[in-house]
């Protein structure tokens, strides 16, 4: 969740970043993706015994498809950077 860390920390110290709306939905997006792949490796870990890991790869690897697509693979300053 390097992204979730990273912005929870620039409002931490220095504010809301000033964004504009589509940037806004894509920070929210990121957010929401990293949110999500977080809770498919809890599940993974906690069923791994029961069902296997396969079960929830191809679910995982289609939310982390999505992240990069968003993020075009830059580093949470990188991205931050490039919205300014």
């Amino acid at each position: 969740m390097k992204y979730t860390k990273f912005f929870s920390s620039l409002v931490n110290t220095a504010g809301s970043p000033n964004l504009d709306n589509d940037k806004f939905k894509k920070l929210m997006n990121i957010i929401h993706f990293e949110g999500q792949i977080a809770g498919i490796d809890k599940v993974i870990n906690k069923f791994k015994s029961i069902d296997g890991e396969h079960k929830y790869n191809s679910i995982k690897a289609d939310l982390e498809t999505k992240l990069e697509s968003i993020t075009n693979g830059l580093s949470p300053a990188e991205l931050l950077e490039s919205w300014r």
